[in-house]
């Protein structure tokens, strides 16, 4: 781990930290340990190999997991694609997202969110995010779930040709939508805008999750990433299209 990484995790990480003990210290005094903790998650894993004129190969996995409290919320979100063909590889990517909400009321809350890239052919050793903002539950439905958050951020990317670090103060809106058209299939929107004056970056996912049996379940997404400003010969648009299974817990 190079010093620039080291200095953006102990920079970013340290606040996140402080975060969770102040949440462990406010969940103790609002009395939550008393009630049953409430966690959930999802575990995702596609893979597709082919063999012929072109022999390739690709690795998709996911893990998220929640906890909901009467005042705090918790996210994590892990990620990793990795591609090869005839033997080279071609798509190395991997995603670490950190969130933690205050709730203010039924729909409104504090949103924290700590979160970095590392894409190995996208020409930058690690792109990190760290934001703070408010956040707004639209609908609070089973069948329809929405939420908005709005707030300021900071962003630091490495640049992996030249080394140079690019630091900048950003705007973060965020939304996502989560309906249940029917009780086996669900449909998942989730878009964010991240302006800054130097660079922007938007990222645009919608999934289609259709229920198997019991716990698992098959996953179709298409997620868009575009970067305003890119290393020289690198594309601002970066797209995905996944097939997972998937099994909840």
């Amino acid at each position: 781990m190079d010093a620039g990484t080291e200095y953006v995790l102990i920079r970013l990480c340290v606040p996140a930290l402080l975060f969770f003990t102040s949440a462990a210290l406010a969940g103790a005094e609002a009395g939550e340990e008393a009630a049953p903790p409430s966690w959930s998650g999802a575990a995702e894993l596609g893979t597709l190999v082919t063999s012929g004129n072109t022999d390739s190969s690709s690795l998709n996995g996911k893990l998220n997991v929640k906890h909901e409290g009467k005042v705090w919320d918790k996210k994590l979100k892990l990620a990793a694609r990795n591609s090869k063909e005839d033997g080279e590889t071609s798509k190395e990517k991997y995603n670490a997202e950190l969130q933690l909400d205050r709730n203010f009321s039924k729909r409104s809350y504090l949103a924290s969110l700590l979160k970095q890239e590392r894409d190995r052919f996208s020409g930058f050793s690690y792109q990190t995010t760290g934001a703070i903002g408010y956040g707004y539950r639209i609908f609070t439905d089973k069948a329809l779930k929405a939420h908005i958050e709005v707030g300021p951020g900071y962003r630091r990317d490495k640049i992996k040709d030249t080394g140079v670090t690019e630091e900048e103060w950003i705007a973060r809106l965020a939304g996502k939508l989560q309906w249940m058209i029917s009780p086996d299939v669900q449909l998942v929107q989730e878009i964010s805008a991240e302006p800054g004056q130097d660079n922007s970056v938007y990222e645009s996912e919608t999934s289609l999750e259709s229920q198997v049996i019991g716990a698992l379940a098959t996953k179709l997404s298409y997620s868009l990433t575009y970067t305003d400003k890119v290393p020289d010969d690198k594309v601002n648009t970066d797209r995905e299209f996944g097939v997972t299974l998937v099994y909840r817990f």
